[in-house]
């Protein structure tokens, strides 16, 4: 077996280092060795390294430019870096170069759908169905951005190879098929068969998941154990010795501040950053994996504890220099920007090491009723098979780990988070918005409320939702569903932070 091949499946069974290795290898023997090049490129995507990733894929359509797998990967980075005039750029390079490439039609009507290109997106998905009419990934996308409303006879052939017993369908496919059949039968209100198909995809995903809910335990009661009121005092006196000792107060490490909104998925998120991205002085970096991953496996190098023990180990100095890497990503994706939105929602866990790295940074907590949420949560595809994200019992135990860590923040660092509800920034968006943005010191612009008229990119499970704009009325999805839901769900109760319902 070559090196080459080896370094693929390495690659392909996620074991990413030696993959790198081998690919590092090849490099040495051949610096344009343009199979390893894409590799390492590749590798340095699934680690995060989005500016590394597109340098090594902008060398190699220097060095193969007709080959429009490369140009699919440059387009990749370029969107992971919001450069998304060059990632449509490098999508129709990869047309241009075989129109009949089944991945680049794809890419481009997944795109133009997250663009709010619906007519071009159309017009690629056709062409790709065109080409591979009983293509699933094309099927499923073709019903989610509603060109497909009904189950007629071209849907219902997908339909019978769904529930055929010996289909030939791959788990992927199933799940994507599952998820859109759920939409087509909600959207013709028959819910026994909608939610027939929501737990047919959930159960899939539950299938491909390797850990529970409960595996969690130890490490959220690690999380309020190290992140104590004692701990928070004692990092004020050290940061407050050092000041004193300089003379000097101690300063932002950069003209930039982060704004992290967190919370729980299907909270409302993107709504508000796509709020706030109106607002002249505020920029997007979208959901950054930086803080769970670059930043944690720092702190595993610098202390040889994982987060969050070795949070305890950590100098002031080497606060400072995690969080100028931190801010340095940030600033390589808005150069401009003076505040830039982290909105990865899971960042609540990390509330507590923002307030170490970034003492300046303003934290947005946004919630949703938990029915709701959990409903959402629930009926929605999410690629990675997570069990709080497929299983109604998994997602109502996460909910209760998430609250008790919220509780936990509103009592330790009760004036570092602005809390958000959903239903509030609906309901009264322009007061919701104004106290948000005196909480980051910025005064309210009307444009937040115009967020509907932007072409932007969303490349989150809202995309198609908020196209409409500002909806008001306030849906309770679930409701149709409740006579199918497990006891479970009976069980969730709403919560204000800082006042228990």
């Amino acid at each position: 077996m070559s090196l080459i091949v080896q370094a693929n499946l390495f690659f392909q069974k996620k074991q990413i280092k030696q993959a790198e290795q081998l690919y590092r290898q090849l490099l040495k023997v051949n610096p344009n060795d343009i199979d390893a090049l894409w590799g390492l490129g590749k590798v340095a995507l699934a680690l995060d390294s989005y500016q590394p990733s597109y340098d090594i894929f902008s060398r190699c359509v220097q060095l193969s430019a007709n080959i429009p797998p490369l140009w699919l990967s440059l387009a990749q980075s370029c969107q992971k870096l919001q450069r998304f005039v060059q990632a449509e750029q490098a999508l129709l390079k990869a047309y241009a170069i075989k129109k009949d490439f089944s991945p680049s039609l794809l890419a481009l009507a997944i795109f133009y759908g997250q663009s709010n290109q619906l007519d071009k997106a159309e017009i690629y998905l056709d062409k790709l169905l065109k080409l591979s009419p009983y293509n699933v990934r094309a099927f499923s996308l073709k019903v989610r951005i509603k060109h497909q409303n009904s189950i007629d006879a071209y849907a219902q052939n997908f339909l019978d190879k769904l529930t055929h017993k010996s289909t030939s369908l791959n788990q992927r496919e199933q799940i994507l098929l599952h998820y859109a059949f759920a939409q087509l039968f909600h959207q013709a209100q028959d819910y026994e068969q909608a939610f027939h198909h929501y737990t047919q995809a959930n159960n899939i995903q539950l299938s491909q998941a390797d850990f529970c809910v409960d595996d969690m335990a130890p490490y959220f009661f690690q999380l309020t154990d190290t992140f104590s009121a004692s701990f928070f005092k004692k990092i004020k006196q050290m940061q407050t010795s050092k000041s004193q000792a300089l003379g000097v107060h101690l300063k932002k490490e950069s003209p930039l501040t982060p704004v992290f909104i967190v919370g729980q998925p299907r909270s409302g998120s993107t709504l508000l950053e796509q709020m706030l991205l109106s607002h002249s002085k505020i920029s997007s970096a979208g959901e950054l994996p930086f803080l769970a991953g670059d930043i944690a496996q720092g702190i595993f190098r610098l202390t040889k504890q994982p987060f969050p023990q070795g949070c305890k180990l950590l100098t002031l100095e080497q606060c400072e220099s995690l969080g100028a890497h931190y801010l340095s990503n940030m600033q390589a994706l808005a150069p401009n920007a003076d505040y830039i939105i982290d909105k990865m929602p899971a960042n609540y866990q990390s509330i507590g090491l923002i307030k170490m790295l970034f003492p300046h940074a303003k934290v947005v907590h946004i919630s949703r009723e938990v029915k709701s949420v959990s409903w959402s949560i629930f009926s929605n595809h999410f690629d990675a098979s997570e069990p709080y994200f497929c299983s109604m019992d998994e997602i109502v135990k996460y909910h209760k780990y998430y609250r008790r860590v919220m509780l936990h923040w509103q009592q330790v660092l009760p004036e570092f988070i602005h809390h958000v509800s959903y239903e509030s920034l609906v309901a009264e968006p322009k007061e919701s918005l104004t106290k948000l943005l005196d909480f980051c010191s910025l005064d309210f612009e009307n444009a937040c409320l115009d967020f509907a008229k932007e072409s932007r990119h969303i490349d989150t499970l809202s995309d198609i939702q908020l196209r409409n704009g500002l909806n008001n009325h306030i849906k309770t999805s679930w409701q149709p569903y409740a006579k199918y839901l497990p006891s479970c769900f009976a069980e969730l109760t709403n919560t204000i932070y800082g006042i228990r319902d």
